[in-house]
């Protein structure tokens, strides 16, 4: 089963053995691979859409999976109770919108023993989230698949961690690692920093104000990595 270079990415940082909650889950892809790879027992495929629930469901009885992949319809870890997930993969969605589905449901995150992420946006929001509500990140992956660029973030829970902006805008584990796409990740950074001071510098006023001067203060720090 071809799913990808995002989502094998994702597949990798699985525990094995793991029961998975996948949010989100789409077509069930992700599920379906890892129990066809032998890498989980069981999985939870859960999506908001009816329309993904159903060809979620296509996709586990073309692979006769119906055992070991149950589909859910619902939001976030809404469907899920207490320790019914061991891991719990989010894939696709902004920040704001994974740490408003942890925020809902706190007791089925707290029985969870890993994370994996894949935020669409707001990669620097979300770890700095972890790291204050005690997920410890222990591994990240960048993935270029043109034209999209993936930064894939895994956490178990420990120690409360209060990243520093270095570490939550190039990630802990890549900016102590520095793969081989990291220069990439960097300059994507840079280049972000770099067109927000452009347009804030159209203004006055959007000039003068502080978040200017935070943001040229990001731009300062960021390219002391280069």
């Amino acid at each position: 089963m071809n799913i990808g270079a995002r989502l094998e990415a994702v597949a990798s940082l699985i525990d094995q053995g793991a029961i998975l909650a996948d949010i989100g889950t789409d077509h069930a892809y992700l599920p379906t691979y890892l129990i066809e790879k032998n890498i989980i027992t069981k999985a939870l495929a859960c999506d908001i859409a009816a329309g993904p629930c159903e060809a979620a469901r296509q996709t586990v009885a073309m692979h006769g999976l119906k055992k070991q992949i149950e589909v859910r319809l619902g939001g976030g870890l809404t469907v899920l109770e207490p320790e019914e997930a061991e891991s719990i993969a989010i894939c696709g969605m902004g920040a704001s919108t994974i740490i408003m589905i942890f925020e809902e449901s706190p007791k089925v995150l707290a029985s969870a023993k890993q994370l994996v992420l894949q935020p669409m946006a707001g990669a620097p929001t979300l770890r700095k989230w972890l790291g204050e509500h005690g997920w410890e990140i222990y591994e990240e992956k960048l993935v270029d698949d043109a034209p999209h660029f993936y930064e894939i973030i895994s956490a178990r829970k420990g120690e409360v961690k209060n990243y520093t902006l270095a570490e939550q805008y190039l990630g802990p584990i890549l900016l102590a690692n520095k793969p081989e796409l990291f220069s990439k990740h960097l300059a994507r950074q840079c280049e972000s920093c770099e067109r927000l001071l452009e347009n804030m510098g159209k203004s006055e006023k959007a000039k003068a104000s502080a978040k200017y001067q935070e943001t040229l203060a990001l731009l300062k720090l960021l390219e002391e990595y280069k």
